[in-house]
């Protein structure tokens, strides 16, 4: 029983340490510990996680809006160095307009980043709805 309980808590520090997020609401099953990870949330008890680990997982969408605004940054720069020796008219429209470009991708993963942090904050108050609402029904009982 020792060895299962060790054998869980290093699973879910493990998906911890690759990105995941400890939730502050208990599992509605089992009371057990949640973890969200690439955009599943996982009990340590109810769920199978030696099969989560082993699984391909897509990388989760806050890795890639990380990673495009990243790379989009830096094409930022090194655009903006290249249009500042640029002597050519037709050579600077079109990297301005690439600089553009790189801009509205910016924009775009700050939107998106922002719907996913509020259908997050959504998930969350309505699990913290459905505890209050557990608790509540176990308590009048």
């Amino acid at each position: 029983m020792a060895d299962i309980n060790r054998q869980k808590l290093r699973s879910v520090s493990d998906l911890v340490r690759k990105g995941g997020k400890l939730l502050g609401e208990p599992c509605p099953k089992c009371g057990g510990v949640i973890v969200q990870y690439q955009g599943r949330n996982i009990c340590a008890n109810c769920d199978d996680l030696s099969l989560i680990e082993k699984t391909r997982m897509a990388p989760a969408p806050t890795d890639i809006s990380a990673r495009l605004r990243n790379l989009a940054s830096s094409k930022i720069e090194e655009t903006a160095k290249r249009l500042e020796s640029e002597t050519d008219p037709e050579k600077q429209v079109r990297l301005a307009e690439l600089l553009l470009r790189y801009i509205e991708i910016l924009d775009k993963v700050a939107k998106y980043d922002k719907r996913g942090a509020q259908k997050e904050e959504q998930q969350q108050a309505g699990a913290t709805a459905t505890t209050t609402t557990a608790n509540a029904g176990a308590s009048s009982s």
